[in-house]
């Protein structure tokens, strides 16, 4: 699985900064358990090939010539991304939001990360919960 993953960087598939596929995905892709996923990914790491960022994936290292920003938490780049809909009416007031599994299929994400971000948007006034209706943009901004 090393050597696959070796090959893909090395061919051009997985890009210097793009985003390896989760552990999850890749147990399915190569029918392993997630042991022996992570055993690779750390033989890779070890290569330096490839770099991790807790709590928001692992990355093919580039040349160290690439000029880019930290690396922020997938669920802050998912609350942004939501917020600068709201903010330029993509996501009117009253709107419904969708649903946790739609963000999670749209962002590629799991629930989790998707909770954080509606949780960062209901803390901002953003967004409010309603039992058992959903999340829906709020009429008033802070």
């Amino acid at each position: 699985m090393a050597a696959t993953l070796r090959d893909r960087i090395a061919n051009g598939m997985y890009t210097p900064g793009e985003r390896l596929p989760g552990e999850h995905a890749l147990c399915a892709e190569f029918a392993t358990t997630r042991n022996t996923v992570r055993r690779a990914l750390e033989a890779l790491q070890r290569e330096g090939l490839i770099e991790t960022h807790p709590g928001i994936g692992r990355f093919v290292r580039g040349t160290g010539t690439e000029d880019r920003p930290p690396a922020r938490p997938r669920y802050k780049l998912i609350a942004l991304d939501l917020r600068a809909q709201i903010e330029d009416g993509t996501l009117e007031p009253g709107t419904a939001l969708p649903s946790e599994r739609e963000l999670c299929e749209r962002y590629r994400c799991v629930r989790f990360t998707v909770r954080q971000a509606l949780a960062e948007l209901e803390a901002g006034g953003l967004v409010e919960a309603r039992q058992g209706k959903g999340r829906f943009v709020t009429s008033r901004r802070p």
